[in-house]
């Protein structure tokens, strides 16, 4: 809902600047650029960093509750048999809410990793779309992802060129921070 209102703001912004503009004021007609967020965000080299990251940070951590869990599932599957003793039961529910505990603190680890991941990089894609808008002559860029545009020509397409944008800022943040420029 919000994204459909931003967009009739929008639309409705730009219109109302055309009729301005008709009306002998010294408004420039509107240049607007779209931009697939969604593919600088997963094919940029910010974004297959940060998901390189993930891996080396958590991946081990993941595979051991993995493990942990395929072992309770064994488990279970030998306290079907109606023998099993009332020690072995209370071992796998004492288990069970051990792993269910470790994996509550991995998640939450996990998230918080991603939503500082997610501002820097929304953070650089700002930077980087202003960058691409300002010297292109752009005084609009919409997010097709987003939703509301139906329609974009070719020619307002921006995605590649935010792409690169992106790469090139993110490599010198990196250059700044090895020491290299």
């Amino acid at each position: 809902m919000r994204k459909v209102l931003m967009t009739a703001v929008a639309v409705g912004l730009l219109l109302a600047g055309q009729v301005y503009a008709a009306d002998g004021g010294a408004v420039p007609a509107a240049k607007i650029g779209v931009v697939d967020m969604q593919t600088v965000a997963t094919q940029s080299v910010p974004a297959q960093a940060a998901k390189t990251t993930m891996e080396s940070k958590f991946g081990t951590e993941r595979n051991e509750l993995e493990k942990q869990g395929e072992a309770l599932k064994k488990k279970a599957d030998a306290l079907k048999n109606p023998k099993a003793s009332e020690e072995k039961k209370l071992d796998f529910i004492r288990s069970k809410q051990d792993l269910d505990q470790k994996t509550r603190n991995f998640l939450r680890k996990v998230e918080q990793e991603e939503v500082k991941l997610r501002q820097d990089m929304v953070t650089l894609v700002f930077s980087a779309t202003y960058e691409v808008a300002r010297a292109k002559g752009f005084n609009f860029v919409v997010d097709v992802t987003a939703g509301g545009v139906l329609y974009a020509d070719q020619s307002m397409d921006l995605t590649q060129d935010v792409l690169a944008e992106v790469n090139k800022i993110y490599k010198e943040k990196a250059n700044e921070k090895s020491g290299k420029k």
